[in-house]
């Protein structure tokens, strides 16, 4: 793909974001509201679980079915290369869905963290080549939107707030999974040499081909101490309230 359709900070672009903003204050003021019966809650949170997921489901299959056209083995390739649910925001997309499911404290705490400090990012600037009028633009941000909404809901509307050891926990579940992904990538890259297979997932192995803020991060693979810099330095920003509500006994 040598040509994008989608301009960063377009008007389709501050729409997307506008619309994420107003679906998290209503979700949050929605369960946080005394006058709402529980089943009409319980409704929305599997709704949000069900949206996420399906747009999760959706990259793939649009994927395949954009270029099948160009061959079977392009489409494929294409597939295995940039579609499959292991870039940080679908691994997050889906711990937030069985958050919204199971109501988990571990996976809202986590979900959470890797939702605002890094889905945030991706929905700021996107990796995203179709403009509004092509269904992979409202599956992209149905689900990078969607994010920091379940993330905002589970937290501040569900209450299922992070825990004493929450920063430790995100730190060893990012290590997790920066070092399985990376490997994925080489071990696909190997098997599947013979389609010039080039996987990138988590953008462990180089910067994305179009403008983010890894650009300003340096090199590879210096950039991926940069950015764990910021990431930790987001999570404990991101706990810093309930430390102090912790610290002082009140709720959130």
């Amino acid at each position: 793909m040598d040509y994008r359709e989608f301009e960063s900070f377009g008007i389709s672009h501050w729409l997307a974001l506008a619309r994420t903003a107003v679906a998290a204050v209503v979700m949050v003021r929605f369960m946080r509201s005394p006058v709402v019966p529980q089943g009409r809650k319980d409704r929305a949170r599997i709704v949000l679980a069900v949206l996420l997921l399906v747009a999760v489901s959706a990259d793939p299959v649009l994927t395949w079915f954009r270029y099948v056209g160009e061959g079977r083995e392009v489409a494929a390739a294409l597939v295995l290369e940039t579609a499959l649910p292991l870039y940080l925001c679908d691994v997050v997309s889906i711990l937030l869905a069985l958050a919204l499911l199971t109501r988990r404290q571990r996976l809202a705490e986590i979900g959470y963290l890797w939702g605002i400090a890094g889905t945030v990012q991706g929905l700021l600037t996107p990796t995203l080549y179709f403009d509004w009028d092509t269904p992979e633009y409202y599956a992209f941000f149905i689900q990078h939107g969607g994010v920091p909404v379940a993330a905002l809901t589970l937290v501040l509307g569900m209450r299922l707030v992070p825990e004493k050891g929450a920063f430790v926990r995100a730190v060893y579940w990012s290590w997790g999974y920066m070092a399985v992904v990376f490997s994925l990538n080489a071990l696909m890259n190997r098997i599947f040499g013979g389609l010039e297979l080039q996987a990138n997932y988590g953008f462990l192995n180089a910067k994305p081909d179009v403008e983010t803020l890894f650009d300003h991060m340096g090199p590879w693979p210096y950039y991926l101490i940069t950015l764990q810099a910021i990431a930790f330095t987001l999570y404990a920003l991101l706990l810093l309230p309930f430390r102090r509500r912790r610290a002082d006994g009140s709720g959130v």
